[in-house]
């Protein structure tokens, strides 16, 4: 048995005190200060193991992540909801209604969808570890110009499935092709989909929307279909002229809509990663960030730990790259001063003007950053915004 978790033993033998139990291992825990060795090492067949903390109750995935172990070493159970719904994706993406991924610029949100597709339709462990308890059929909806790359990145992720389908359906862009649009064309997709019955559907959201409509209907009438037909939509917006290249602006729209079930934003995380990090849910609570690399445009998405950056944390963070270097400077500086509770107005202007920055500069980043101003018998406070919690419903987000 040693050998075929050799991987596991040798992550776990860095941290030393590794001995042998019933049914699997002993070690120290690597998420805390730990020198009794409380990690409970189960092994659960095919190389791979269950992880127990039993003496700081650490999360599976953190253990998991300090040990640098991927997915395909880890059995991660499901998280406990209390009222959830049906899962494709436990905590991510539910089984039937509209789940949403909007793509900071640099990152593609197609090519994280793909991932997950492929991952459920051959059953192999999800992006975090949890197994799929079996095998679902996927379509991927695409345009007659992206359906030969859109089958050539699926190739990429190794030998693929029976139960994947890749519909070259939709509108192209030029040239005069017609397709399935939305929402024009509602009837016509749901007897489409109802033919097929899918258990997820992947679509690329400013595909399916025609021009001088506006997102938001398409959002609505694709949601609304989901529902009707009692399947999963992971639809994926990314960065682009017509879509907005603010993903932390689409994100706080989508996410006060009551159309969307899940929101997620596929952002740069940190040492040169990436990161899907949960925005907002219906029913559930906001689960943790991922984080990813992606060597190019055409190659597999690699999983690697959880996200350090959460929800509040990436979408004040995205899209600083595109702003100029006074405005980012002057968002890094109201975080910074902001972030231990309210400050007064004059020595935030007092900080900015000793660093360069123009009133107008802070002003802009206040806005953006949505800065609470509050009068006090002393003066002007400035004040980072609540941004609520998910719990129950989409989180409170000023756009």
């Amino acid at each position: 048995m040693a050998q075929e978790y050799e991987t596991v033993l040798a992550a776990l033998r860095r941290w030393g005190n590794v001995r042998s139990t019933e049914g699997g291992w002993l070690a120290r825990c690597p998420a805390h200060d730990d020198r009794q060795g409380s990690l409970l090492v189960l092994a659960a067949g095919e190389g791979r193991v269950e992880l127990d903390c039993l003496a700081g109750g650490c999360e599976m995935q953190d253990v998991a992540a300090a040990l640098r172990l991927g997915p395909e070493y880890v059995v991660v159970a499901p998280p406990a909801f209390d009222d959830g719904p049906g899962w494709i994706w436990p905590g991510y993406v539910p089984s039937a209604g509209l789940s949403l991924i909007d793509g900071e610029d640099g990152v593609s949100a197609m090519a994280v969808a793909l991932d997950v597709a492929v991952r459920v339709a051959v059953a192999v462990a999800l992006p975090d570890g949890q197994q799929p308890q079996e095998a679902r059929t996927v379509l991927v909806l695409a345009s007659p110009q992206t359906a030969d790359r859109t089958a050539e990145l699926l190739a990429a992720y190794g030998p693929g499935s029976e139960r994947l389908e890749v519909a070259a359906v939709l509108g192209g862009r030029g040239g005069g092709q017609s397709g399935l649009r939305l929402p024009g064309d509602v009837d016509r997709m749901e007897r489409f989909l109802r033919e097929h019955r899918p258990d997820l559907v992947v679509v690329d959201l400013m595909t399916i929307c025609p021009y001088r409509v506006p997102v938001e209907s398409a959002v609505r009438a694709l949601a609304e279909l989901a529902r009707r037909v009692d399947t999963a939509v992971l639809a994926v917006r990314d960065a682009s002229k017509r879509a907005g290249w603010s993903s932390s602006r689409r994100a706080r729209v989508a996410s006060r809509s009551a159309h969307t079930a899940a929101v997620h934003m596929a952002v740069h995380g940190a040492d040169g990663a990436m990161a899907l990090v949960p925005v907002a849910s219906h029913g559930w609570t906001v689960m943790g960030g991922l984080q990813f690399h992606q060597a190019g445009r055409t190659r597999p998405v690699v999983w690697s730990t959880r996200s350090a950056r959460g929800r509040d944390e990436a979408m004040t963070g995205a899209d600083l790259a595109r702003r100029r270097p006074a405005s980012t400077s002057a968002h890094r500086l109201l975080s910074r001063m902001l972030e231990a509770g309210p400050v007064p107005a004059r020595d935030v202007l007092a900080a900015a003007a000793a660093v360069g920055l123009a009133p107008r500069t802070v002003q802009r980043a206040r806005r953006q950053l949505g800065v609470v101003a509050s009068k006090t018998g002393s003066g002007w406070v400035l004040s980072l915004p609540d941004r609520g919690s998910s719990v129950g419903g989409a989180p409170v987000c000023d756009q």
